[in-house]
């Protein structure tokens, strides 16, 4: 007899039990788990049915059925046909609110697993990030080892070849040190001083400036160039020059104790002209050679003289100044270009022999220690800025101060003398940019700036002036004795240092304690 119930089971029964399988039938669940059967057999004895694993293990354990208790073999079990393609549905899901607790048991298993999952990928993204990042670091700490390391090889290489190129002290000769005695004002030096400012102040009256950038072109100076050129690790640039007769060549002195030899016209690095202790105060081009000077707060002024006819080549340390006893502040070439004059915090001002590095003249024991010091465009007076606020003009034949101009409130950081000689602009501390008429001599006028003023400098043509402080600050003689701002630059991040005229004002160059050179052009 054949007997189809749910799941489409079917089971072969003796005859007699037909009543029994049919009650049994009506809800095939195992008598011992509720559960539906995965593998249904059916006792005839007791009348239930059962899983087949549970109900072995119950008659190998006590010989009997565990619900009626009467006894049974596995021979008094008979097999049933399911299904096995289709799995037995809980009883649980034959209603609604069955299948809702079902779906609710499973949203609440997903949930719980999505939870963990995304906890494992948070830990996982955590660990990459933090991998990556020693990864990251590792990765730069390599790179500035790489590049300290190719910087000091090439600093071995340089003082390698310096130390080549330096020709040694003959016996018996004047070393350039504080006891070197003076060589003195000859008649010569003074015929060729005197000849020289009679020969520029001929010239300066008829010079005409053709080229000369107009005020509104002025006003588009822009930033084309940003060079962070020094070391990092010692940050500021604190003097710039620009050659007189090439504006790609340009010379930087910094925090990090280095001269630097730039090119312009390509943006890179020329040369590293490495010899100074501390920090360098001052550099300046020669007009006509391939020499740069330097200053610095270690006490010595240095001549760089170039070893090839080509700019870009090597330089050597010709002479070492060691004329003074403080830091050297500030540096400047006589017109004749043979000559070199030097100012110092010791309260003293030096002039210079460029060939041989010997001290023409010292003047000591002074007022007050000197900033900054230049030579007139005729080359017969210096002036010089002192921390006691004054300004100091000097007549170097005759060894004497002839003028002292007063003003300032607080220490004259920086000078500048225009080219037709009639103008000295200074810069102090106390934010002011005084313009000073030299034919009388008398301020005649003053210019507050944001900030110390660092450094002032006149164009080639003495119609610009620069002051650089908190920003740079560019102003023009609107009248002949008047002077009015023409642009404000604010493109460094720190005080500026330095800052200098290309030829015909088309041009200018900055740096700043944002260890940076900035170059703006007419755009």
């Amino acid at each position: 007899l054949k007997v189809n119930r749910v799941g489409a089971s079917e089971v072969r029964r003796p005859k007699g039990c037909a009543l029994a399988l049919e009650s049994a039938m009506t809800t095939i669940v195992c008598a011992i788990s509720g559960q539906p059967p995965e593998e249904p057999v059916f006792a005839p004895r007791t009348g239930h049915v059962y899983e087949k694993r549970l109900i072995l293990k119950n008659i190998e354990s006590a010989g009997k059925c565990p619900v009626t208790k009467e006894d049974l073999s596995a021979n008094d079990l008979v097999d049933m046909r399911a299904n096995k393609a289709v799995r037995p549905r809980p009883a649980a899901a034959t209603s609604i609110p069955g299948m809702l607790t079902l779906l609710q048991s499973e949203w609440d298993a997903l949930m719980t697993e999505t939870y963990e999952l995304k906890t494992h990928l948070d830990t996982t993204r955590k660990q990459l990030a933090h991998a990556l990042y020693q990864h990251d670091a590792a990765c730069r700490v390599v790179a500035r080892l790489l590049r300290e390391r190719d910087a000091s090889r090439a600093q071995v290489a340089q003082l390698q070849e310096q130390l080549a190129n330096s020709r040694p002290v003959a016996p018996g000769a004047a070393v350039a040190g504080g006891d070197e005695p003076e060589m003195g004002l000859t008649g010569e030096i003074e015929k060729r001083m005197t000849e020289c400012m009679k020969e520029l102040s001929k010239t300066r009256k008829k010079r005409q400036f053709p080229d000369l950038a107009p005020v509104a072109d002025v006003k588009r100076l822009t930033s084309v160039g940003s060079h962070p050129t020094h070391q990092s690790t010692a940050p500021g640039i604190l003097c710039v020059d620009v050659h007189k007769m090439d504006d790609s060549r340009i010379v930087t002195g910094g925090v990090d104790t280095q001269v630097l030899l730039f090119d312009a016209q390509k943006e890179k690095l020329v040369q590293k002209l490495i010899g100074h202790s501390k920090k360098v105060t001052s550099v300046v081009h020669h007009p006509h050679r391939e020499v740069v000077l330097s200053a610095s707060l270690d006490a010595t002024a240095r001549v760089w003289v170039g070893t090839h006819s080509d700019w870009r080549g090597a330089y050597s340390c010709g002479h070492v100044v060691r004329k003074h006893r403080s830091e050297v502040t500030d540096l400047s070439f006589h017109p004749l270009g043979d000559y070199f004059s030097t100012a110092s915090r010791d309260k003293s001002w030096g002039l210079h022999d460029l060939t041989s590095g010997r001290v023409v003249l010292h003047q000591e024991n002074l007022e007050s220690p000197y900033c900054c010091m230049k030579f007139h465009p005729d080359g017969l007076i210096l002036g010089g800025g002192c921390d006691d606020k004054n300004i100091y003009i000097w007549d170097i034949i005759q060894r004497k101060l002839v003028a002292k101009l007063q003003g300032h409130e607080a220490e004259v950081a920086s000078l500048g003398f225009s080219e037709n000689g009639y103008y000295l602009a200074s810069g102090s501390r106390d934010g002011a940019v005084k313009v000073w008429d030299l034919r009388k001599p008398v301020n005649i006028q003053t210019l507050m700036v944001d900030g110390p003023v660092n450094s002032v400098r006149f164009d080639s043509t003495g119609q610009y002036l620069a002051a650089g402080a908190n920003a740079i600050h560019v102003f023009n003689f609107e009248t002949k004795a008047s002077l009015t701002s023409t642009c404000e630059l604010t493109d460094h991040q720190a005080p500026v240092m330095g800052i200098c005229f290309g030829q015909h004002a088309r041009s200018l160059t900055s740096v700043s304690m944002d260890r940076t050179m900035k170059l703006f052009k007419i755009q």
